[in-house]
């Protein structure tokens, strides 16, 4: 029988959780691009509290449900990266019945 991964506080962590050696927690993912993304965090859970001189912040498992919802929403997590040309030639490659001479343009 297999066990169950447990952190320094012995709680039980979820598949892609971790906890670092500085006792920070850590969540890694793929994001839409296919590249490999971390999260950190101090705190496991919302109702733990932060270690004394680090700066508060949402728990770990707040911030993977953020990520989720952004997955299932099909939203980019990097589209603040993206530039202006790169936004255009997306919405021109989504639209239909653009003229040649607009795509042209880019």
């Amino acid at each position: 029988m297999s066990e169950k991964r447990r952190d320094s506080k012995n709680r039980i962590l979820r598949s892609g959780e971790s906890q670092r050696k500085d006792g920070r927690y850590a969540y890694k993912y793929i994001d839409a691009t296919g590249k490999p993304q971390f999260v950190y965090s101090w705190k496991l859970e919302a109702t733990n509290s932060t270690p004394q001189g680090k700066r508060d912040g949402l728990s770990l498992r707040e911030k993977e449900k953020q990520i989720r919802r952004d997955v299932e929403d099909a939203i980019i997590p990097c589209g603040g990266e993206m530039t202006v040309l790169d936004l255009v030639k997306k919405y021109l490659s989504q639209k239909t019945g653009v003229w040649h001479n607009t795509r042209s343009q880019l």
